[in-house]
């Protein structure tokens, strides 16, 4: 709040300042405002921490909101007409031509707003006074009772073994060092995730007690004074109280009582950002013997950069089963009363997010309650609980009054996403911009802030990394909320406006209507969106989104969206629109325009050129895209243009790119060059100034049929900048296969080309030019003709393709030279390619880490030399071969082999050589007679995936499989039953997955006795699935396996 009342002072001051000429009596009401709100901004820090205890200063604080949310609309509207006049006037570009207090309607409405706005403002700064609020400097929100100290406080601590014996390991081992006298090692997690108790648990051990002397716990907080913690230190040694001392003299005592001894100092809950602070007790500290350590908790990652000399701990969360023993423990006297209780219970657990501190608090402030008491909490948000009784978010909320006033509103504006929803960095840094929370700050673009903001959140705890979604794929720029953090975030939102948005439900009819100015409102059709128009008419942002992976309900914009004249952002992504309609080009305030995989849409309208404040114009796989108006170009405050299509003699041109070097976007797509004129034409694209540009894809539409093609030359001149990485051309038909300037492309060239109009294709290869020798990445797409990788020209030239780690040929039905030595290659794909490739010559590659050989039509089998010299290959797939009968014998030969994948080879009778395989992946290999030489080979097996039999049980061979922890069987037709001896045998078995197995119906009573097993998952079974079921045959032998999925 603090944050967005100065961005109304800062606007407020700059509008007076530059256009008092056009105010016109509006002016003294502007300056009376912006003096009211400094004199508020000013006790906000006080109001912040107190309107969660108090709800008068709750009330007050949301009636503030309102209102400066009003005069967020009034300077709108104000730039909104301004602009409009400004750009509708050809020829002219100053207000003062054109005065928007020239307009009398416009001025007489914008005055009567304004002494509206100054009264209400009066009566808040008013009751500022009678609340007691005072313009105090930020203090600490730190008490005596969040103290700790070594003590364990709880009778048993969960989940939190592995972790201690870890740390235990690692600080006992310190002591062989040579480098350092103290070692550092940070614990990081949320608030209430259990590191002061996990500090404890270490500091209590009895290996920590026999290695370390002394042993000392300090507990910091955010007040991080070098002398109390000395002071501290010298009275947890002595067992005395200190004297007041000047530093000096206390640093002086503390050295002398450490030196030449091994500590141990756990320093708790540490919150201190200055390195120079840090340093200067470290400096004190260096006096111990080699060996010495210091443990560190803290809810920052940037504190544990700061201090650290080892890795740091990140703190998991606790999994329900772990939580659910917890909250046990505090919520039941009786077992009458868990059994009665367990199911709503567990259901309760399932809030805490694996937070120890939750499910403890949860189970105490159940204990006495009623069973309608219970459903009433399963019922309820945790925000909404009695947090002098919960005591989580009070715990929680430390992590929020201790941001600077800036990030408040980000975080608290993250409670309209969904709860475990992957939130995108681009996505949420938008939606900042679009409601007033972030501004540039002279030195930083509003995007760069918004990157800072997101990287501090981060570093802070509240926000968590997300590597990898839920298929695997890699999330570079996306982060996760702990649903615990989600509910802080949602408790301001409810402190600050009165409610908030539920996860998939729009709320027009908010007590607060200036509500939609802080939430986005998700619709999912165009009947939808007309109907709660009327109510949006302060709407920043709009999102169109469907409950699932598409929004294809919504095939329409309608012309009124113009009447939401406020709106900042529109994302229309992943929708089926066809058409946008002009009107949109009204909406003179719009920053973000999101079409990103729209993949209907055709054309844009032809009015874009006035939103001049457009700065992102996502067109992300807009495949069917293939009209873009004139006058792109004209919007110079474009950061982010992903995609533009030539329009010939008409329509968007190249040469409008020429303008557009304030483009952040390191992708930029250039589609229909085959209706660019000629080269001049292509060369007024200035591509080689587009520095930021590290991503290229040039196409071509490869079904025309023309009679004179100007591909080469257009090629030519579209050169980019230098420091492309990535190019990926498709449907050129150029007279050779590569531009001169192929050298500047230094990671990946993607190459899809129709050679047949290539001069000289017989003779074509992937080094007709002069490529760059630091090309990582090949890939070479659909080239009928293309032989090979070297052409005569260039045979034995020394460094060609010598740092290429990833090639790949995806029909490429003439491919038959030797692939030459490539030392740094680590993966080779060969796709739809002809039986004739020189499978032999993929012995020179002797870095081969990866190879996948996938659809060759006509091929029996292969040459047994192909993996001689493969001693680094560790992956190999082989799929989709109909005629293939076996694999080379040397299978042996491939001795750091890992993982092994066959499928659809329906002629495969036999798998041999593989004895230091770790997983093996069989699909729809129907003729296949037996597993590799008899799995007694496999002892290093952990993995095994079997997609695909007509067996009626499972083979024998199995049993051997002693190492085995991961093992799905799907697609079993006939398999009746689980043999007996399966729980005997598969004693590491951690994770079974039985799917679409329709006549399997029992499971061995030996499954019972698999304690390693911690999941089961059955789906699409249909005999089994009732059997398996709470109460049904087999439910006694599965009821002990933590984690269960049974589905149809």
């Amino acid at each position: 709040m603090e944050a967005f009342v100065e961005i109304l002072v800062d606007t407020l001051k700059s509008m007076i300042e530059e256009e008092r000429g056009l105010l016109c009596g509006v002016a003294t009401d502007m300056e009376k405002l912006a003096r009211l709100l400094s004199a508020i901004k000013a006790v906000l820090e006080d109001a912040e921490q107190k309107q969660f205890t108090d709800k008068a200063i709750q009330l007050w604080f949301q009636e503030l909101n309102g209102v400066a949310c009003e005069i967020d609309d009034v300077l709108d509207d104000y730039a909104a007409e301004a602009s409009r006049i400004k750009y509708k006037n050809s020829g002219c570009f100053s207000l003062m031509c054109y005065p928007v207090a020239g307009n009398l309607v416009f001025r007489h409405k914008i005055g009567k707003r304004m002494k509206e706005i100054l009264e209400k403002f009066n009566a808040i700064a008013d009751e500022r006074t009678k609340l007691g609020l005072s313009d105090q400097k930020r203090g600490s929100y730190f008490n005596a009772s969040l103290e700790t100290g070594s003590m364990v406080n709880e009778p048993k601590v969960l989940g939190r073994d592995e972790e201690k014996e870890q740390i235990v390991h690692i600080l006992m081992k310190e002591k062989d060092r040579d480098d350092q006298n103290v070692s550092i090692l940070p614990i990081v997690g949320v608030g209430g995730l259990g590191k002061t108790t996990l500090a404890q648990l270490v500091f209590n051990d009895e290996r920590i007690a026999k290695h370390f002397e002394p042993k000392l716990w300090v507990w910091v907080s955010e007040d991080f004074d070098g002398k109390r913690i000395i002071k501290a230190l010298i009275n947890s040694i002595q067992r005395t109280t200190t004297g007041e001392l000047e530093l000096a003299p206390l640093q002086s005592n503390l050295q002398e009582l450490l030196r030449e001894k091994r500590y141990l100092i756990v320093l708790d809950d540490v919150w201190n950002e200055n390195p120079w602070e840090w340093e200067k007790l470290k400096s004190v500290l260096e006096c111990g013997s080699r060996g010495s350590s210091i443990v560190t908790t803290t809810r920052k990652q940037k504190v544990a950069e700061i201090m650290r000399t080892l890795e740091t701990r990140y703190l998991s969360s606790l999994s329900d089963d772990q939580c659910w023993s917890l909250f046990r423990q505090q919520a039941f006297d009786c077992q009458e009363k868990q059994e009665r209780l367990e199911a709503i219970g567990r259901e309760i657990v399932k809030k805490c997010g694996g937070v120890p501190l939750a499910a403890k608090a949860l189970g105490g402030f159940l204990r006495f309650k009623s069973e309608a008491e219970w459903n009433s909490v399963k019922c309820s948000e945790v925000w909404n609980l009695p947090e002098d009784e919960t005591r989580i978010l009070p715990a929680l909320r430390l992590s929020y009054l201790n941001l600077p006033v800036e990030l408040r509103g980000c975080f608290a504006y993250c409670a309209v996403f969904p709860k475990g929803s992957i939130i995108k960095k681009e996505e949420v840094i938008h939606l900042w911009m679009a409601n007033g929370l972030i501004s540039s700050n002279g030195t930083m673009e509003v995007e760069d802030v918004g990157a800072a903001a997101v990287t501090e959140l981060h570093h802070r705890s509240l926000f968590q990394a997300v590597e990898k979604d839920v298929l695997g794929r890699a999330r570079d720029h996306s982060f996760k909320i702990h649903d615990l953090v989600h509910d802080l975030a949602r408790s301001v939102m409810e402190a600050k406006h009165g409610g908030t948005e539920s996860n998939r439900t729009m709320m027009l009819d908010m007590p607060n209507d200036r509500l939609t100015v802080a939430f986005p409102i998700k619709i999912t059709g165009t009947d939808q969106f007309c109907s709660f128009l009327p109510k949006c008419g302060s709407l920043r942002a709009l999102i169109v989104r469907s409950p699932w992976w598409r929004a294809e309900k919504f095939t329409e914009l309608r012309p009124a969206v113009s009447k939401l004249k406020h709106l900042r952002h529109v994302n229309l992504s992943r929708s089926d629109i066809i058409l946008l309609p002009n009107s949109i080009c009204d909406l003179w305030n719009l920053q973000i325009l999101n079409l990103n995989d729209c993949d209907k849409l055709w054309s844009l309208p032809k009015g874009m050129r006035f939103l001049r404040n457009l700065r992102h114009l996502c067109l992300h796989r807009c495949r069917n895209l293939t009209h873009m108006p004139s006058g792109i170009g004209k919007l110079t405050c474009l950061r982010t243009l992903s995609m533009v299509v030539s329009g010939g003699k008409s329509g968007f041109q190249l040469s409008e790119l020429r303008g557009l070097n304030n483009l952040r976007e390191e992708e930029l797509t250039i589609k229909h060059l085959e209706r660019v004129e000629d080269k001049k034409h292509a060369e007024e694209a200035c591509l080689t100034e587009k520095q930021s540009l590290r991503k290229l894809n040039l196409h071509w539409d490869s079904k025309r049929t023309l009679q004179r093609y100007n591909d080469q030359e257009v090629l030519e001149a579209l050169e980019p900048c230098p420091s492309l990485q990535y190019l990926n051309i498709s449907g050129f038909k150029g007279s050779s296969l590569f531009p001169s300037w192929i050298s500047t492309v230094t990671e990946v060239l993607v190459w899809e080309s129709a050679v047949d109009y290539i001069v000289g294709a017989q003779e074509s290869t992937a080094a007709d030019a002069a490529m760059s020798p630091s090309l990582k990445q090949l890939k070479l797409w659909n080239m009928p003709n293309l032989k090979g990788m070297l052409g005569r020209e260039v045979q034995g030239t020394p460094g060609i393709f010598s740092q290429l780690q990833y090639l790949t040929f995806i029909d490429c039905p003439t491919l038959t030279l030797p692939l030459p030595r490539m030392p740094s290659l680590k993966k080779l794909c060969v796709v739809y390619c002809g039986p004739n490739v020189a499978w032999a010559s993929i012995s020179n590659l002797t870095s081969l880490q990866c190879l996948i050989i996938e659809s060759i039509e006509g091929l029996s089998c292969f040459p047994e030399e192909m993996l001689q010299n493969l001693s680094l290959l560790e992956s190999l797939d082989i799929g989709a071969i109909k005629d293939l009968r076996a694999l080379p014998r040397n299978l042996a030969c491939l001795t750091a082999l890992k993982t092994l994948t066959v499928r659809e080879c329906p002629k495969l009778e036999s798998l041999r050589g593989l004895a230091s395989l770790q997983e093996l992946h069989i699909e729809k290999c129907y003729n296949l007679e037996s597993l590799p030489m008899g799995t007694k080979a496999l002892k290093s097996l952990t993995h095994l995936s079997i997609k695909g039999s007509y067996a009626t049980a499972l083979s024998e061979e199995v049993k051997h499989l002693h190492a085995v922890q991961v093992l799905d069987l799907r697609l079993f037709d006939n398999l009746t039953s689980l043999p007996d001896w399966f729980g005997d045998h598969l004693t590491s078995l951690r994770h079974l997955t039985l799917r679409f197995c329709p006549e399997l119906e029992t499971l061995p009573s030996s499954i019972q006795m698999m304690t390693t097993l911690q999941s089961l998952t059955i789906v699409g079974c249909d005999l089994l699935k009732p059997r398996c079921e709470r109460g049904g045959e087999e439910w006694h032998k599965i009821k002990h396996i933590p984690d269960l999925m049974i589905l149809t």
